[in-house]
């Protein structure tokens, strides 16, 4: 978050990353089939928990339609042979099902068996059970069954490729805003490394030592940009970990400047790349104009286990990450969002909820909360 407050001190901020292009271009390859799919009550549900009143009219418009199917029925009973007592009955379930959903079907068809148990399989007008009228029943339910296993395996096969193309979208997301990222980071690699080499002299006693704390930053800052452009290979390491080779190249994991404070946590892969972003941004802004700008500032980063946020899932299990900021002078909020603050932002909401950054006077306060599921190993 370099540029968090670059709006201040007469800098252009970086544009934000353009990752609503991958969304664009997948929902332009969605055709007509699939967009009509994806408005029908039974294809919605498979994707999100509909609403009570969603539930109701769907059961309500379900109803309507097995009274058509009913209603046909006798209206053709005249016209057709002995034999037929399904002939409505079968595309009011299929049509039910299909756009409203496997419960409203097996209602329809249960209601739809038994009108025609009763008017229209012998003995007429009665619920009796004999070899005819058990056979016809049997042969009803095993069509049934067999439309709605079909149409049951449509619905799945949508929502997973509906959950495929999402993942695929989220991950070309990831992969641009990661770019975005090394090419904000490279603008800014001049700049960083004139600041490590003022910040190492306050410190140093000999030009060789001098030397020294520079070669292993600049090295600890090349290690941080091959992170970020190297593949995944599925590996986990610990939360302090993550912070610490964040903060390296600023040269904080070595004083008193960074306190950390914690449980031991695993992190999985996804969320390495996400939080150390995050924290690399937040230490060179703060690096730049927040409590590291000043001889006495210092930061402290803890995490903790917490309760679910507000518009979350209650049954959840969360944790939450504070970055707090000490010993600043006069941090003002930016007047306009950059590159910085949309990037973490972006990155934040990937954890599962926005994150809050608080800009007072001592420094930046950020609270991160996290869905364990989604961090955690």
């Amino acid at each position: 978050m370099s540029d968090l407050t670059d709006e201040q001190h007469g800098l252009d901020p970086s544009s934000s990353p353009g990752t609503d292009g991958p969304n664009l271009r997948f929902a332009s390859r969605d055709g007509r089939l699939v967009r009509l799919l994806s408005q029908l009550p039974a294809f919605r549900s498979t994707l999100n928990t509909p609403e009570p009143r969603e539930i109701g009219i769907a059961y309500l418009a379900s109803l309507i339609i097995e009274a058509i199917a009913i209603w046909a029925r006798f209206a053709v009973d005249s016209y057709l042979p002995a034999g037929f007592p399904y002939l409505t009955f079968f595309p009011a379930v299929i049509l039910t099902g299909f756009v409203f959903g496997m419960l409203p079907a097996i209602l329809n068809a249960c209601i739809s068996a038994l009108v025609a148990w009763y008017f229209f399989i012998p003995p007429i007008q009665s619920f009796g059970l004999n070899a005819q009228s058990f056979t016809a029943l049997a042969f009803f339910f095993l069509v049934v069954a067999i439309d709605l296993g079909l149409l049951r395996l449509l619905l799945s096969a949508y929502a997973e490729q509906q959950r495929a193309k999402e993942d695929l979208t989220r991950h070309l997301q990831m992969q641009q805003l990661i770019s975005d990222e090394v090419d904000h980071r490279l603008k800014n690699l001049l700049a960083t490394t004139s600041g490590l080499i003022t910040l190492s002299q306050r410190y140093a006693t000999t030009p060789q030592e001098l030397g020294t704390q520079l070669r292993k930053r600049i090295q600890a800052m090349g290690h941080s940009i091959s992170l970020l452009r190297g593949s995944l290979s599925g590996e986990t390491t610990s939360m302090r970990d993550t912070i610490l080779s964040a903060v390296e190249p600023l040269g904080l994991t070595s004083g008193d400047r960074l306190s950390l404070e914690g449980p031991t946590l695993k992190l999985n892969a996804s969320s390495i790349i996400s939080l150390s972003l995050i924290l690399h941004e937040l230490g060179t802004n703060a690096f730049k104009y927040g409590a590291l700008a000043q001889d006495r500032g210092s930061i402290k980063v803890s995490w903790e286990f917490c309760d679910a946020p507000e518009q979350a899932d209650p049954q959840e299990r969360w944790l939450q990450l504070l970055w707090e900021e000490q010993g600043a002078v006069g941090v003002e909020a930016p007047t306009r969002s950059g590159f910085g603050t949309d990037l973490v932002r972006r990155l934040a909401m990937g954890f599962g909820a926005p994150c809050t950054l608080d800009y007072r006077p001592e420094g930046l306060r950020a609270i991160f909360p996290m869905r364990r599921d989604s961090v955690l190993a």
